[in-house]
């Protein structure tokens, strides 16, 4: 082969293989988007300082940012408050540690959430930025 072809077959190569790393890496690590995200069963409101979750019949918070990996990953504590229909005590139900763990990639999430005192499943849910929740209210 030709010096020349040399060079044009190793710029082809080049290019490929930095293509093929810029799609490798799926997500910037930092805050997970601030801003309404909402799925079935479930709507999260994430600001830069907290975020607040809404279930068909819980909600619970996440105290701090929720931060990504370079992955997309993620994983953070918080609190869940189980709801119920009809009337409650002053004091209402007891609030409960949680782990809130999950991906994201571009402006879609899956989450999983587990109480942590119990190992419970609260469940696994797919989120979409911008997007309403479709939620069936405990009544």
């Amino acid at each position: 082969m030709k010096p020349a072809g040399r060079l044009r077959g190793a710029m082809i190569i080049a290019c490929l293989l930095s293509a093929c790393a810029m799609a490798a890496t799926p997500t910037q690590p930092g805050p997970v988007k601030a801003g309404q995200w909402g799925g079935q069963h479930i709507l999260m409101t994430v600001a830069s300082a907290s975020a607040e979750i809404e279930f068909d019949c819980g909600r619970a918070t996440v105290p701090g940012s929720i931060e990504i990996d370079r992955d997309g990953r993620f994983s953070t504590t918080g609190t869940f408050l189980q709801e119920r229909p009809g009337p409650t005590t002053p004091d209402g139900p007891a609030k409960r540690p949680m782990r809130l763990s999950g991906t994201v990639k571009d402006n879609d999430m899956q989450v999983s959430i587990v109480l942590t005192d119990s190992s419970e499943e609260i469940g696994t849910f797919a989120l979409t930025f911008g997007a309403s929740a479709r939620l069936v209210k405990c009544k």
